[in-house]
């Protein structure tokens, strides 16, 4: 039994190393006055079509509302710092009911965890960021549901930067 369960969860880190490798990245996008000082939105994702349609509705809705967005893959999480943004969004998808490990770090490690809007989608994962303050919505990848969700994380995120 003890062996069966080994081999199962080999094949299972070998096959999300695979994908997890394998999947293709999102290129980093950059709009707006980087050197500005304040509203600044960075915003990771992942690449799938349903998160792609929701990205795009996101900076289309936030353009006039923010001096800088700034996105990156899900994956480049760590290379960036907390400090030079107002708010963060994250588009992440579960498997095997967790986040990219990535997300879960950085989310730990933002100290002001109330800047942060986190997506989540999957079938059947429903995971949530265990801080309550984080804003956190999941979400199956239904594309006909992309304008609701990418209106709901719009007006979480002006929220956030009204102060600014």
């Amino acid at each position: 039994m003890m062996v069966r369960q080994s081999r199962s969860c080999i094949l299972m880190v070998c096959f999300l190393a695979f994908f997890g490798c394998t999947l293709k990245t999102v290129d980093t996008i950059e709009t707006g006055d980087g050197t500005a000082l304040k509203s600044k939105v960075l915003i990771a994702t992942q690449n799938s079509q349903f998160k792609g349609e929701v990205l795009s509705e996101i900076k289309k809705a936030l353009g006039e509302d923010v001096s800088y967005i700034k996105v990156v893959d899900v994956k480049r999480l760590p290379n960036e710092s907390v400090d030079q943004y107002s708010a963060f969004v994250i588009l992440n998808s579960c498997m095997a009911g967790r986040p990219d490990p990535r997300v879960e770090s950085f989310i730990d490690d933002i100290p002001d965890k109330g800047r942060l809007v986190v997506l989540t989608t999957g079938r059947l994962d429903s995971w949530k960021p265990d801080s309550p303050e984080v804003d956190a919505i999941t979400s199956a990848s239904t594309m006909s549901e992309t304008d609701a969700v990418a209106r709901t994380i719009v007006d979480k995120v002006r929220v956030i930067i009204s102060p600014y």
